[in-house]
This record gives C-alpha cells, structure tokens and sequence, in this order.
C-alpha cells in the first residue's frame, strides 16, 4: 500500500529518548545529586529527605494543568516550552546561586519541579495518546532506558564531578556543586534541540474531546479498575520507594555509622556501572516479558522478582566491609529487578489511562504516584536514623508483603479478554 507522501514521517524513537532523557534530568539533581549535595554539607539524613519529599510532591501538581492542555498549545509545544523554561532555571540556578546554599537556591529548585510538573504532563500524556498500546509497549524499553540514563547523567555524573572538582582542585562544596550544574545545563539544551528536531516530524492529531476536568476524573474515579491501579501505585514498589530514599544516605555513611563509606566518586561510578546498566537492562527486561505475557500476567512474576535483591542490601547492612565487587553486584541486582518490575507498573497505569481523555488520566495517576513515590521522604531518614540502617532495611522488606498481596488481588483486572 503506497504511503501518504502528505503525511510527516514521524520520528517517534527521538522524541522518545530525548523528551523522557529531559523529563529525567529535574528528578535526578531532585533526588539524586541533592541529597548528596546536602550530605556534604553536613545536613541530618530527616532533614534531607523531608527536602526532597517536599521538592518531588510540587510535581504532583501536574494535575492542575490539565484543563489546560489543548488550549494553550499542542502538547509538542507544551512540551518545548517547558523544556526551554528548565534550560533557562537551571542556567540561572547555576549562574547565580549555586546548589544548594541559601533559600533562593531551594526557590529556584521549586520552580524547577513546577516547570517540570507541566512537562511530565504534556509528554506523558501525548506518548499515551498518540501511540497504540502495542507500540506503546514497544517504545517503554526506549522510554525506560532513556530516562534512566537521564537520571545517571545528571545525578552520579554531577555527583562524581562535585567530588573530582571538590578534592582536586580544592575548591569548596558549594562551588564544585555550582559548576558541576553547568553539565546539567549542557545536557537538558542538547535535549530540547533533539526534541524541537524531532516534534517538528509529528504529525497533527486531532483534538481530544473537550470533557471538563471534573467530568473526566469523575469517569477516572468511577473505572472499575481504579482501586486496583490505586493499590499497585501505593503498594506494588511500597519496599522499593522506601529502599530508595535512605540507599544513597546509607552508602556515603561513615563506616562508624553504619554505612559503606563511599565518597562522591567512589558512589558515582558504583551507580553509574550499577544503576545505568541494572536499570536499563532491568527496563528493557521488563517489557519483553510484559510484551509476551501481558500486563495482567507479568505483575505477579515481576514484582516477586523485584523485591527479592531486597534480601541481598539487608545482608549488606549487616556487613559493611563486605567488598566493593560485592557491592557492586548486589546492588546492580537490584536495580535490574526494579527496573523490570517499575516497567510493568507504568504499562499497568497506561493501560489504565488509554482512551480520549488518556493525558487527564494520566496525570492523575501519575500525580497518585508521585505522592506514593515521595511520602516516605517525610519519614524515612529520621527512621533510618532511629532504627540503623540494617533495622530499617528489614522493615523496608516487610512493606513487600502486602505489595503481593496487592498484586494477587488486581492483577486479573489488567489481563487482556482471552
């Protein structure tokens, strides 16, 4: 059959990579390159991690913009926009006051996560809607991988050349942190050029139906599978999100504290061997499997998998002298089954949100997951403080329990018609 010569032909593996690529970059000196920042500074591990909670759940405001998608712009637009608005904060957040000393750094970062809360939007929801599910499964390994790279580069990658800048040229922290910001600049504008390139390719899909927000949840709310996918995002990663928020404190930790004692560099490069190939591989992974057995039937199987390395960084908290090769592999373990079972989570809530109003759902789900992602950082540090690391660990393995049984429970509820 000949093809439309009228019709652009899309260049959907580039937007894919270098709009979720982007959409990485705010979350990781978020929740990344920050909480190191903090730590060598000397902040408390319950004052850095009710920073990042507070910063992560501005995001959740996304929700807010969504009458809006449509009127203002289509969402490639949207999506450039709010690229070029990041670009520009970040720019001015390394220019002029550097990470994260004074409360204006901490302002410009808020405005960085509302800026971003309006980008996640608009992409999410326009990769939702303008793919069919088969292709949309066929892209979540790229969209994956793309933003877990996102998230290596601009958290261990600044991480580690805080560090290098710090100890070899003597600079102090909040210097090396203001330059290492610089690459984050250079990376988020190589980004928004890939992106203009590529959405200048897309084609113009025609306007989704214009239903009132509160139409549209209350269409959200009423969906039979509601309370399922609401289970998974709260409880399906439960252990996981908790792991997450104090792995990082605890491996930068003196050795007297019950930590690994990694420095900057030492840290960086264990995440980026562990964390750019577990959870790429760990992404790519996931949607094989969901590809093959379907959403429904994939949940079970890799959420089992995904807590078990659980096992492995509790035996580690256990014994911190335990050695680097070690270490290394247990945490690449992990990361590997985190990002299978994330990918299976995040096709569950696309499936979810496909349909006309596919943008409006999603942000609602992902502003769910959002809240579920970032509430523990309330808690979690002073816990880990008040516990130890490896009493915290064991309690964070528990939380997988109940994840389980929440996955037995809604699973059939995503499983396709036979």
């Amino acid at each position: 059959m000949a093809t439309d010569a009228t019709q652009p032909v899309r260049r959907v593996w580039w937007w894919v990579f270098g709009g979720f690529l982007f959409q990485s970059i705010p979350a990781a000196v978020r929740d990344e390159a920050l909480p190191v920042a903090l730590k060598n500074l000397g902040r408390e591990d319950a004052e850095i991690t009710r920073w990042v909670a507070w910063l992560g759940l501005l995001v959740g405001i996304k929700i807010l913009w969504a009458p809006l998608v449509g009127q203002i712009a289509r969402p490639p637009r949207l999506v450039l926009g709010c690229q070029a608005a990041i670009v520009l904060l970040l720019l001015g957040l390394q220019v002029g006051l550097g990470l994260p000393e004074g409360p204006w750094a901490f302002l410009a970062l808020a405005l960085i996560s509302i800026a971003s809360a309006c980008h996640d939007f608009a992409l999410d929801g326009y990769y939702v809607a303008s793919l069919a599910e088969k292709p949309r499964a066929a892209y979540s390994g790229l969209l994956t991988f793309a933003s877990k790279t996102g998230q290596v580069l601009a958290g261990p990658g600044l991480i580690w050349l805080a560090g290098r800048w710090h100890h070899a040229a003597g600079t102090t922290w909040a210097a090396a942190w203001q330059q290492a910001l610089g690459v984050a600049v250079a990376l988020a504008a190589t980004c928004f050029i890939l992106n203009t390139y590529a959405f200048r390719h897309e084609p113009n899909l025609p306007p989704a139906p214009k239903v009132g927000l509160g139409q549209a949840l209350a269409e959200f709310f009423a969906d039979p599978r509601f309370l399922p996918v609401l289970g998974l995002i709260f409880c399906y990663r439960a252990s996981e999100v908790h792991l997450t928020r104090v792995l990082p404190l605890f491996s930068m930790a003196a050795p007297s504290a019950g930590g690994l004692g990694f420095d900057n560099e030492g840290f960086a490069v264990l995440r980026l061997f562990t964390a750019v190939g577990g959870l790429a591989l760990g992404g790519l992974l996931g949607a094989r499997v969901v590809a093959s057995l379907g959403v429904g039937r994939a949940l079970l199987p890799l959420g089992a998998a995904m807590h078990l390395p659980l096992l492995g960084i509790l035996w580690l908290a256990h014994h911190p002298e335990a050695s680097r090769l070690l270490v290394g592999l247990l945490y690449f373990g992990e990361y590997v089954a985190y990002g299978a079972g994330v990918c299976a989570l995040l096709l569950a809530m696309m499936k979810f949100a496909a349909g006309p109003q596919a943008a409006v759902r999603y942000a609602a789900l992902s502003t769910l997951a959002l809240v579920a992602n970032y509430l523990p950082g309330f808690w979690a540090g002073a816990l880990a403080a008040r516990l130890g690391y490896a009493d915290y660990f064991a309690f964070a393995l528990l939380l997988a329990l109940p994840g389980l049984a929440v996955t037995l429970w809604a699973r059939r509820h995503f499983e396709d018609p036979a």
